[in-house]
């Protein structure tokens, strides 16, 4: 099944073209980049590379947070609209889970961190063994850094820990005294085929509805915040 994968939940995004499990093309963008401009040039250099047209998509799967609030809803704008013009299915996966699949195999437990900003982090632990068995350990959240390292302290090491978070919170993190790895390099970031891995039974069965596709925020918005005084 072709899958055009969509990763917008942080500066650093990430897109994939693949067919069943094999990447064809990818983009895995290792600096800040404003989503709002050039989504769409990303896409058009994906189909270059894989010598696809647009009109060869069979699905669609986007992470849907949690996540940057504004990358979330470009990134499932830009998705939902291209499933409803090329009426194709469609698919939604926590960015959590997917970054989870950066540990796959790894007898560690694998901690996914998206900096939330304002001194917390989306947190989400499991265990990977393989592509399709991930087992919850920590749920998904939002929590401080400290709190995060509390709990990491109860469930017991050693971890793997991925995500833009792990990146901002390196310092606090390797000073826990826990046992943790942070890999260097791409396997830090978000892995567009990740995404079309946890898909693809979603896709296969016909997908999601467009009405009930929406962005797993965790927490309320900085204006929502502001305007409940809290």
């Amino acid at each position: 099944m072709k899958v055009l994968s969509i990763d917008t939940t942080s500066m650093l995004g990430a897109f994939a073209l693949t067919d069943g499990e094999e990447v064809i093309a990818c983009v895995q963008q290792t600096s800040p980049k404003t989503h709002s401009e050039g989504l769409f040039d990303v896409f058009n250099g994906l189909f270059r590379k894989a010598g696809w047209t647009k009109n060869k998509l069979q699905g669609l799967a986007v992470a849907v947070g949690p996540g940057s609030f504004t990358g979330l809803r470009i990134g499932l704008a830009a998705a939902k609209g291209m499933a409803l013009a090329l009426e194709i299915p469609i698919a939604g996966i926590s960015s959590l889970k997917s970054l989870a699949l950066n540990g796959v195999g790894n007898f560690k437990t694998v901690v996914s961190l998206v900096d939330a900003r304002r001194g917390e982090l989306y947190a989400f632990a499991a265990s990977v063994a393989f592509k399709n068995s991930i087992e919850t350990v920590l749920p998904e959240c939002v929590l401080q850094p400290q709190t995060l390292i509390e709990k990491l302290r109860e469930i017991g090491g050693p971890f793997f820990v991925v995500g833009d978070g792990a990146l901002a919170y390196r310092n606090e993190l390797e000073k826990s005294g826990l046992d943790i790895e942070i890999p260097d390099g791409e396997k830090v970031l978000p892995i567009a085929q990740n995404l079309a891995s946890l898909a693809l039974p979603v896709l296969k069965t016909g997908g999601l509805e467009l009405s009930v596709l929406s962005p797993n925020y965790v927490r309320r918005s900085d204006a929502e915040i502001g305007f409940l005084g809290r």
